[in-house]
């Protein structure tokens, strides 16, 4: 069920309360990886350990996530 109420969430954006709350989870995820990766110490050695295929799942379901929030917005333009 497609919720009707617009939020603004910047100057001259528009956006229901569901596409803004699935925004801000894909913000969410990207802000995860990125702590995944940081640098733990200060030894050049830092290393992380993530599979191809965990990594690409991770994407995968940013992408999937992302799709889903245009969706929301509205449809594709011509």
């Amino acid at each position: 069920m497609r919720e009707h109420t617009v939020v603004s969430c910047c100057q001259g954006c528009l956006l229901s309360k569901s596409a803004r709350q699935a925004l801000f989870q894909v913000r969410g995820q990207l802000r995860l990886l990125a702590q995944l990766t940081e640098p733990q110490g200060e030894s050049v050695g830092d290393i992380v350990y993530l599979s191809a295929d965990a990594l690409a799942e991770c994407f995968d379901r940013l992408a999937r996530d992302i799709d889903h929030v245009v969706e929301m917005i509205g449809p594709p333009l011509p």
